[in-house]
């Protein structure tokens, strides 16, 4: 047998795994992205219109409803223009608007600006949606490459494929939100503080800092990368280090971030902080989170969110090597940064996208055990979680049936379950094996269940309904013509 051939051979194959389903992901998040989630969203103009006011005007504009703005910063009160096929959306306009770092704003007021669009009307969701894609696009390379530095090829590609195909990453990757980059980062940090333990080059560490910093600088909640890097070095024995580079971005960010708010209304500013320190988090937003899957403002019940969440419980409980453990920090620090900067019932559903790349590799690590250590329990609970998105298909206006028909469900689960309640009983290992087909069958089903929510849930959501808004077309060529 020629290994150098079968060895050449499975790393093609791995490799077009890969390709395969990173173009995947891209081709799912560039689809009808201006249409789903629907035009319009004011969370998404509120960093667009302060953005293009900062670039036109050299201050921050844009909307809020928060008590610390008296009637003095109000400019407008009425209704923003809008060219989405929907109600005009009512806003506040506020100048200067303090509540947020001014980086992520300028990048959004930036390709707007590119693209000739107009302050204060509803911007297009096909021009303000184009930073968080790009950044979405790193993100999964960056799924692929920790995985895959932890725990392998197949790991890298299986996080990958998870990562590219869960409905609620997905359509979290479209909103012109700031937890798209900084979830991005997220990843970036860590990469670089893996290779730091490894090679003690001083620079990566200070590159890891720097981005932290970036992070912040999209949104206050960045600023928590600077401890979550200090608690690594401290864990590994370099303790002075921590405390110093910690410090330091803290500083440096707290320093810059209040020059840019006492330049506009030093008052106002520290009202403003105040004022979003006080949110109510507390306690029960761990429940809040668990139960309220979701990545807009709507309950979005997608199966592979819960058993995302589930299998940090099975790491948790799992022997561990440092590569399983920073997975588990990572996700569970991520879960920590919701429950401290957002609501008991307020966490809305960008909140939580730095969580969910960790969540996707974590996934992973669960599929992988299930497929080495097959059981009843594994299987029950794990099958139809993983086909459950298929149920997200239906639409009483398809005539299309995409779901299972009530007793085929039962009779097909039934035969699912029937190799591992076989080998419960006679413990022979060919029952095994039918579990582990049974395993890789289920989880194809449910990706391709995943792959056909992406495609149609605008149809699904928006087929004779009068309310979803169709996005203000634009030819993004134009400028280049």
């Amino acid at each position: 047998m020629n290994y150098g051939k079968l060895k050449s051979g499975l790393l093609n194959f791995r490799m077009l795994f890969f390709v395969f389903f990173f173009l995947l992901g891209i081709f799912l998040r560039l689809y009808k992205y201006p249409f789903f989630p629907t035009a319009g969203n004011a969370e998404e103009n509120l960093y667009v219109w302060s953005g293009l006011s900062l670039i036109e005007e050299g201050v921050p504009i844009s909307w809020n409803d928060l008590p610390p703005y008296k009637s003095e910063h109000i400019i407008y009160e009425g209704f923003a223009p809008n060219y989405s096929g929907r109600e005009d959306l009512p806003i506040r306009l506020l100048k200067p608007w303090l509540d947020e770092p001014p980086l992520f704003s300028l990048i959004e007021g930036a390709i707007s600006k590119f693209y000739g669009q107009e302050n204060f009307t509803i911007i297009s969701p096909y021009i303000i949606r184009i930073p968080p894609l790009i950044f979405s696009f790193i993100s999964m390379f960056l799924v692929f490459l920790l995985s895959k530095k932890l725990f392998g090829w197949w790991m890298g590609n299986l996080s990958l494929a998870l990562y590219a195909t869960i409905p609620t990453i997905v359509f979290g990757s479209r909103l012109a939100v700031a937890e798209t980059p900084i979830a991005t980062i997220f990843l970036g940090i860590t990469l670089l503080l893996i290779s730091y333990f490894k090679s003690k080059d001083k620079k990566l560490i200070y590159l890891a800092y720097f981005l932290t910093l970036i992070a912040a600088f999209m949104k206050p909640t960045g600023l928590l990368l600077a401890p979550y890097l200090s608690f690594w070095l401290m864990k590994n024995k370099e303790i002075k280090n921590g405390i110093k580079y910690g410090l330091i971005t803290i500083v440096i960010f707290f320093v810059l971030y209040f020059a840019y708010g006492f330049h506009y209304d030093k008052e106002l500013f520290l009202d403003v902080l105040i004022y979003q320190s006080q949110r109510p988090a507390g306690w029960s937003g761990i429940s809040h989170l668990f139960i309220s899957p979701g990545f807009n403002i709507e309950i979005f019940k997608d199966n592979f969110i819960i058993i995302g969440f589930l299998s940090m419980i099975f790491l948790m409980f799992s022997k561990r090597k440092f590569a399983q453990e920073i997975i588990l920090f990572n996700f569970i620090y991520a879960i920590m940064i919701v429950l401290v900067s957002g609501g008991r019932g307020d966490q809305l559903g960008w909140y939580r996208y730095p969580i969910y790349p960790f969540l996707a590799i974590s996934l992973a690590l669960l599929i992988e055990n299930i497929y080495k250590k097959p059981n009843f329990y594994k299987f029950a609970i794990f099958l139809p979680l993983i086909m459950g998105n298929g149920d997200l298909l239906q639409n009483p206006f398809w005539k299309i049936d995409f779901f299972w028909k009530v007793k085929f469900f039962r009779y097909l689960f039934a035969l699912f379950l029937a190799p591992m309640i076989a080998y419960e009983i006679f413990k022979k290992k060919y029952f095994i094996s039918l579990g582990r087909y049974i395993l890789i069958l289920t989880l194809c089903i449910g990706l391709i269940y995943n792959i056909l929510v992406v495609i149609n849930m605008f149809s699904l959501t928006c087929d004779h309904s009068l309310i979803c808004p169709l996005p203000y077309k634009v030819d993004l060529l134009e400028p280049f013509k």
